[in-house]
């Protein structure tokens, strides 16, 4: 009864909570408070769903050690105010690395598919923003033959609406020709109106400011405020105050900025003498002291930076497992005190010290595993309520979610070791304890 009232609290929880999420212009600490609600609800239904999963929990505990791992069973099932607590809180703790997992990962995939369309230059001047590229470089460059395309680009920030936001500067017809932008609508047919004067800002941009295609922005430029067209909306995750994009011509129209910050060479495929024309490339920008950057290298500065950004993530997903395991292992400590008359009666009756010492691994076994299965599902929504509500609301660009089964292993295999280690000093204080002392009434 206490199971089901506790279940129909967790569905009101789950329904309010959702209602918030489900809210668009919500704030980003409401979105906060509802995802705690979403797990406050699934955990509310603990109790339920373990009395809900006894007869799968007693044959697979019985097929695994026999009749004490139906004892086992029947214990998890008649101890449902402190094993149901101990689940949840365990169910709690493996989704929330299970959805810190999925978001990271998902995140590092969308970063990685952004690059590969985006980034695909065969070499990059001078990746540091601060660093300028001489115009002369830039100039000698595009003169070289056998270079197929050289894009120079320019990156500022400024001040749109009272808000930070920063605009680029890249050389259009270079772009159209070899990058692979990921448009939020439409193709690249959308070059032709950026190198006519039109924009092209990035989906944190049209978030942030509730622009869309066909909007017009207006910006500071050199001789007063200047009107400017948003062609279309891209994905990018270069920045997340917003990014407007124009070509060069334009912005030195505009700005009068002939500032380089970085140059992409591309060469083309078909070329034999590619590695030979790359040299060439990189002495000429060594003679200026300038670093000088394959794609591959670029790609690995880009994901060094983000693997660091997220490292701490990883310390919190290691801690969260650390604080379940002691969850486990208290509740079931907790049981043990309370059951040592029972385990003297069942001792007493003929179980062998080695069947209570099963009875008792079982018990923890079959609390992990029930732990692990409703983290899958939990998890899963944990990590989709990350990336499609928390992420977007901070950040204002969308992450793509892509699922992969390392994070399920790996939860697997703790839970499973975090409950047979929970079990061991139990087991071991039943060894070393006669029955008539654990029958004995204090």
């Amino acid at each position: 009864l206490r199971a089901k009232s506790a279940a129909v609290g967790g569905m009101i929880v789950l329904l309010i909570s959702s209602c918030v999420l489900l809210y668009p212009s919500g704030h980003i600490y409401t979105a906060f408070g509802a995802i705690f609600g979403v797990l406050f609800g699934l955990s509310l239904l603990t109790g339920y769903i373990v009395v809900t999963l006894a007869p799968l929990t007693r044959s697979f505990l019985t097929s695994l050690g026999g009749l004490p791992g139906k004892i086992a069973a029947g214990n998890i099932r008649q101890n449902l105010g402190r094993t149901s607590i101990a689940i949840a809180a365990f169910m709690i703790a493996l989704s929330m690395s299970i959805g810190l997992s999925l978001m990271i990962g998902s995140f590092r995939e969308s970063l990685v598919w952004w690059m590969e369309g985006q980034l695909r230059g065969d070499l990059y001047i001078s990746n540091a923003s601060e660093k300028e590229v001489p115009e002369k470089l830039y100039r000698e460059l595009k003169a070289m033959p056998d270079i197929d395309a050289v894009d120079a680009y320019r990156k500022v920030q400024m001040s749109y609406r009272g808000k930070t936001m920063f605009v680029a500067s890249i050389d259009a017809s270079v772009l159209q020709k070899k990058a692979r932008f990921a448009w939020v609508d439409g193709g690249d047919e959308h070059w032709d109106a950026v190198r006519r004067g039109d924009v092209i800002v990035s989906e944190s941009f049209a978030r942030n400011f509730n622009s869309t295609p066909g909007s017009i922005i207006t910006l500071e430029g050199l001789k007063g405020l200047v009107k400017l067209r948003i062609e279309a909306v891209f994905y990018d995750y270069s920045t997340e105050h917003g990014l407007v994009m124009m070509d060069r011509e334009t912005y030195i129209r505009l700005f009068g900025d002939r500032i380089i910050n970085s140059i992409a060479v591309f060469l083309d495929p078909a070329e034999s003498r590619r590695q030979l024309i790359l040299d060439s490339v990189r002495q000429k920008a060594h003679a200026y002291d300038l670093p000088v950057f394959t794609r591959d290298q670029f790609y690995g500065n880009i994901l060094a930076v983000f693997d660091s950004t997220f490292a701490i993530t990883r310390s919190m997903r290691i801690m969260a497992i650390i604080i379940a395991f002691f969850g486990i292992a208290g509740a079931l400590m907790t049981l043990f005190i309370e059951r040592q008359r029972d385990f003297g009666i069942i001792r007493a009756l003929g179980f062998s010290t080695g069947q209570v010492s099963v009875m008792t691994l079982l018990e923890a076994i079959g609390m992990g595993v029930i732990s692990y299965i409703l983290s899958t599902g939990v998890g899963t929504l944990f990590a989709f309520l990350l990336i499609r509500v928390i992420n977007l609301r901070s950040f204002n660009w969308t992450i793509f979610f892509h699922p992969h089964l390392s994070p399920y292993l790996v939860i697997l295999l703790t839970a499973l070791l975090a409950s047979v280690a929970a079990a061991l000093y139990p087991i071991w204080k039943v060894m070393r304890t006669y029955p008539q002392m654990q029958i004995r009434d204090e």
